[in-house]
């Protein structure tokens, strides 16, 4: 915990004056390449059961979890 005096904080702070400024669009750089559609579909199709197969096979005890 911090101590402040409270002579410390009395008097107010000063009022910050705010001048209208513009915001510079920053740099986008280049696109993300486009990805290839035939692997992104064979990647959708075989997450799910995957992720199935490994859930089986880690109750049945053929996979190990290792911290």
């Amino acid at each position: 915990m911090v101590a402040i005096a409270y002579t410390d904080i009395s008097a107010p702070a000063p009022r910050a004056t705010s001048t209208p400024k513009t915001l510079a669009r920053p740099d986008r750089g280049h696109a993300a390449p486009v990805s290839d559609p035939v692997v992104d579909m064979a990647t959708r199709l075989l997450s799910g059961p995957l992720n199935q197969m490994y859930a089986l096979l880690w109750r049945a005890g053929v996979l190990t979890v290792n911290n």
